[in-house]
């Protein structure tokens, strides 16, 4: 987070972020950890958290930002959603592979050696809408910092701002690498490179994560 908060800083020439969004949370943390960084008040952070329970815990911990508990998709509606459960047997971080995509069962297949298990499935309905309709909701001209993290489905969150992704200014993406497809229908990090390229981004920065280099995390900034 203190790399892409330094990005937008070099970018935008001193110039200190005043407000954030993050879409995919689990916890909070790493939009607290802009915030501290960013040194503004907590009421300017916006979450959209679609695990109930996540969502709960958010609001609890950090009880000053605004949270919403919505998915988001360029298909609003009520959806089907795999809200991991939370449990005593595996590490939280497990439940941040919660999702809307179902998995790709040969590829989410992961031995006991290389790393963690997705966790089991817990499909629950939730509301989601439109990035766009996210703006509107928070009520903010323009965006500084955005941060998604929405396991296989960023490329829907980003199509689903419409005109209004240029209301964005540094993005942080969490892309799937390819031809590795963790999840059914996934869009790759080729499809989202080029769509934010169209949509007038330059890509500052890519980091592989994750087992192999099955995600990564994607930085851009707004072309002015």
């Amino acid at each position: 987070m203190e790399r892409f908060y330094n990005t937008f800083i070099e970018h935008f020439k001193g110039e200190q972020p005043t407000s954030i969004l993050e879409i995919g949370s689990r916890d909070g943390h790493h939009a607290e950890i802009l915030r501290s960084l960013s040194n503004i008040e907590p009421y300017l952070v916006n979450i959209v958290e679609p695990h109930p329970v996540s969502f709960r815990r958010i609001i609890n911990t950090y009880p000053s930002f605004r949270v919403f508990e919505l998915a988001v998709s360029d298909k609003p509606g009520i959806i089907d959603f795999n809200a991991i459960p939370y449990s005593k047997y595996y590490d939280d971080g497990v439940v941040g592979f919660s999702s809307i995509l179902k998995r790709n069962a040969e590829t989410c297949a992961v031995d006991e050696n290389e790393g963690p298990t997705y966790g089991p499935e817990n499909w629950v309905k939730v509301l989601a809408v439109t990035g766009q309709t996210i703006l509107q909701l928070i009520d903010r001209w323009e965006i500084d910092l955005v941060k998604i993290d929405v396991e296989g489905f960023t490329y829907e969150v980003l199509k689903s701002f419409g005109p209004d992704i240029r209301l964005m200014r540094a993005l942080h993406l969490e892309v799937e690498a390819e031809p590795l497809k963790l999840w059914q229908n996934q869009h790759g990090y080729k499809e989202v490179q080029e769509y934010m390229s169209k949509c007038g981004f330059k890509e500052m920065y890519y980091v592989p994560m994750y087992w192999a280099g099955r995600q990564g995390d994607s930085i851009w900034i707004r072309i002015d």
